[in-house]
């Protein structure tokens, strides 16, 4: 191992931790995550790098990803053919990041050498076609099942109950921070909005966020905004971490990856009592843009966004839904509809909003969809002439 490169993708903790271990035998570790700062990889001694440089470098390849439309069959045919010849892969992270044929054919003609596996498309794996290989590890999901894990757990048990007693300090709490009937009662829908908000942002950002910043208006800057910004936080990180991030540790999480958060507050805007808006900002002195998203609650509870970047547009926050960004000129919508109705793509709604009112301005629009949506009725929305952008989010059962 000494001397070969170790590629991560996903740098989260579990990642994070096998960086640490591998650094000790003086591997080199390059990691691809979109959703890690270049501060926090350079406190990890890791070099992040895009997905094509890490599969062409690395000796071994090890996924520590959640599983999401992205990041499912990650590793297929293609691009196991951008892998180094001989490199070996590990997964223990989901069995739906890989396309299993695809990988036993690399395994059996000598493209990889070998495949450590502890996560199977189907679990118990029946019938997989890489079990019976000579060139594969295979365990049966244990995870984290051993006999010294199981007594780490007891002990950190053991650790936060007496922190609790002793100093009143709660780790890894499941519970929300106190808050009096009335106070969670008013905050409660607000923390739905808040957690799409950030959600939509991960998803839609083109880059990597440095910064998150919250502005609160109404009453929302009167009370509970550090429960909104562990909700906005918790969206944003769950959009791509494999742990789960909840209301108590989402700051912490987020400054383990080296986010910064900037809250703010204003006067109420666009005739609504109480907004929200959050914004996926890059590094300090990036030419790249960021990406921010405005909402609101309305009277039946549900949670709305109110612009994009500043231009305005109204649509729920639920489902699935095709962001996209166009030059705005006639047609662009007919060929959208055409384009999803020939996949058999079922449009629920269509929330357009341009900055201005002129042929060729920019414009945004939210699609809400029907249904599952494959990342394969995306491409041709791409190749249109105007299109500038388009990119499916999921923000939870329509």
């Amino acid at each position: 191992m000494r001397g070969k490169t170790l590629g991560l993708i996903g740098l989260g903790r579990i990642g994070g931790e096998v960086a640490r271990r591998a650094r000790a035998f003086e591997m080199r570790v390059l990691a691809f995550d979109p959703y890690i700062s270049e501060a926090a990889a350079r406190e990890a001694q890791v070099e992040l790098a895009p997905l094509e440089k890490l599969l062409a470098e690395s000796d071994f390849v090890s996924l520590h990803t959640a599983l999401s439309p992205a990041t499912q069959n990650l590793i297929n045919a293609q691009t196991i053919a951008q892998m180094k010849k001989g490199a070996r892969l590990v997964n223990a992270a989901r069995g739906e990041l890989v396309d299993e044929g695809a990988l036993a054919e690399a395994l059996k003609s000598g493209r990889l050498a070998g495949a450590a596996l502890d996560v199977f498309v189907e679990e118990p794996p029946k019938n997989s076609p890489l079990t019976a290989l000579p060139n594969v590890i295979a365990t049966p999901h244990v995870a984290g099942s051993t006999t010294e894990a199981q007594e780490e757990v007891g002990t950190q048990i053991a650790q936060q109950v007496r922190d609790y007693l002793a100093d009143g300090i709660i780790r890894n709490a499941v519970n929300l921070p106190a808050l009096s009937a009335e106070q969670y009662r008013r905050v409660l829908p607000y923390l739905e909005l808040a957690e799409r908000l950030g959600s939509l942002v991960s998803q839609a950002a083109a880059v990597r966020p440095a910064r998150i910043r919250i502005r609160y208006s109404g009453e929302l800057a009167e009370a509970g905004t550090h429960l909104l910004k562990s909700a906005v936080l918790a969206g944003i990180l769950n959009a791509v971490l494999d742990e789960k991030v909840n209301l108590v540790n989402a700051a912490a999480v987020a400054a383990a990856r080296g986010l910064t958060v900037e809250e703010e507050t204003r006067r109420r805007e666009h005739g609504f009592p109480n907004t929200l808006e959050v914004a996926s900002l890059p590094e300090p002195g990036s030419k790249q843009p960021g990406l921010s998203a405005e909402g609101t609650v309305l009277h039946d509870a549900s949670p709305r966004v109110l612009a994009i970047d500043g231009i305005p547009l109204e649509s729920q926050l639920e489902g699935t839904i095709l962001y996209l960004r166009n030059h705005d000129q006639p047609g662009v919508i007919g060929q959208v509809g055409t384009l999803l109705g020939q996949q058999g793509v079922n449009i629920a709604t269509f929330a357009l909003g341009r900055r201005e009112a002129a042929r060729g301005a920019e414009a945004v629009s939210l699609v809400r969809l029907d249904g599952d949506v494959p990342e394969s009725a995306v491409e041709p929305i791409r190749k249109l002439p105007a299109v500038t952008e388009a990119k499916l989010v999921h923000l939870g059962k329509s």
